[in-house]
């Protein structure tokens, strides 16, 4: 499915750019077609980004943590 949306978004940016395509309110829409077609992946895209960022800054949590437990059987 998210070939076939990658295709179509690829169709529509060429048609859009291409000399046929020469009225304001056509490359508008094409526009509007493109930013809806790739919505979906733009959200999932940062939900997975923000999901390895809270994981980096858990990690780096639990890594003091272990570090200030060492540090704390040392004394």
């Amino acid at each position: 499915m998210e070939s076939l949306v990658a295709q179509r978004i690829n169709f529509i940016a060429r048609m859009a750019t291409s000399c046929e395509c020469n009225h304001a309110e056509d490359k508008e829409l094409a526009l509007v077609w493109i930013a809806e077609l790739s919505a979906p992946y733009e959200k999932r895209f940062n939900s997975y980004q923000s999901k390895l960022e809270n994981d980096l800054l858990g990690n780096e949590v639990t890594g003091n943590k272990v570090l200030r437990k060492a540090d704390s059987t040392e004394e």
